[in-house]
């Protein structure tokens, strides 16, 4: 199902990169946790990426197929793993959120399912690395870290090809909107930076 930027017309042109964003925090993770985890090395996102404030939700930065993911949770997950994670911007951890639902359900059918626990210990080494101990993480963080864990184990699997086809037919059938502060959504679920036609600029008379 196509997401949905609630309140806006816009069809002026979409910046594209958010794959590569994702894939780099990805990366990063799996670079990061390598010396101490055996965490499979693959670095790149296979899979299209998706992604108001949301209709009838004020104060989510998205809704997946009904499910809230609010703006707090966002910038506690972002707050969490930003110190450590290169790359963990909002926009790339928002797609990371929405996309989590179905990549969780993808791993789960093909016995690759991550745990809470397994991303625990993840953002922990990682965090260890960097110099930082005795850190808590949040549902947000732990969903980054599971994320990462679920991926690369799709990417190794023998038939990754048609598992990653199936992950990104969930992915764009997912019911998406996405609050224009963080980003817009393409017909097929892609998360693209918005464009901020919703601001307007006042000009004086003079037209300065």
């Amino acid at each position: 199902m196509a997401g949905r930027r609630i309140g806006s017309a816009y069809d002026g042109p979409v910046w594209n990169a958010t794959t590569q964003e994702v894939s780099t925090v990805t990366a990063n993770i799996s670079r990061s946790a390598r010396p101490r985890r055996a965490v499979v090395a693959a670095s790149a996102l296979a899979v299209a990426s998706l992604l108001g404030a949301c209709s009838g939700q004020p104060g989510a930065a998205a809704v997946v197929d009904g499910e809230e993911i609010s703006a707090a949770a966002l910038q506690d997950a972002v707050t969490e793993v930003g110190p450590f994670l290169q790359g963990a911007t909002p926009i790339t951890v928002l797609t990371v959120l929405v996309q989590t639902p179905a990549v969780d359900r993808v791993a789960a059918e093909n016995g690759v399912a991550a745990s809470d626990a397994d991303a625990d210990a993840l953002l922990s080494d990682i965090a260890a690395q960097a110099g930082m101990t005795d850190l808590s993480f949040g549902d947000g963080a732990r969903a980054v870290a599971r994320y990462s864990l679920e991926i690369n184990a799709l990417q190794s699997l023998p038939n990754a090809g048609d598992v990653l086809a199936q992950l990104t037919e969930e992915v764009a059938s997912s019911d998406v909107e996405v609050s224009p502060r963080y980003a817009d959504v393409t017909a097929d679920n892609q998360l693209v930076a918005p464009a901020r036609d919703w601001l307007v600029v006042s000009q004086d008379s003079s037209g300065r």
